[in-house]
Parts: structure tokens; sequence; C-alpha cells
């Protein structure tokens, strides 16, 4: 069996389709039996899904450095 820390990290991963099918079946084998993940898991799930109905995006690169020079401090 694998550890909740474990599962914690292949469920991050599950959500972002990255983790193989045979971490897949363990995780939800820990599930099954660990009330704690189970719950991580379905939370994880549910920000997932918001942060999809968001439509969250990055900044750019250029943008990134333009906001770096507004914020930087006078010398």
């Amino acid at each position: 069996m694998i550890s909740c820390e474990e599962a914690a990290k292949i469920c991050n991963k599950a959500q972002y389709n990255e983790a193989p099918l045979l971490e897949k079946l363990r995780l939800k084998l820990h599930i099954l039996f660990c009330n704690t993940c189970s719950k991580f898991s379905k939370k994880n799930t549910q920000l997932t899904s918001l942060c999809d109905k968001a439509d969250l995006r990055c900044l750019s690169e250029s943008e990134k450095v333009e906001m770096k020079e507004k914020i930087k401090p006078e010398l």
C-alpha cells in the first residue's frame, strides 16, 4: 500500500493526466481505505474544475518583464 504522501503526489499528477495507469490504480486502492485521501482527491478535482471554468491564464514573458520594471524600486 502507498503512503498518504505518495497518494497526494499521484492525485496531483492524475489531475493533469500525467499519472500512468499503474499509479492511478494504486491511488484508487489507497482511496478505498483512506478517508482523508478520498476527501483530498475530491477537493482536488473540484479545484481543478473551478480553475478550468475560470479560464485562468499565465502572463507572457514580456508581460512579466514589464511588470517587474514597473515595480522595481527607484535607485
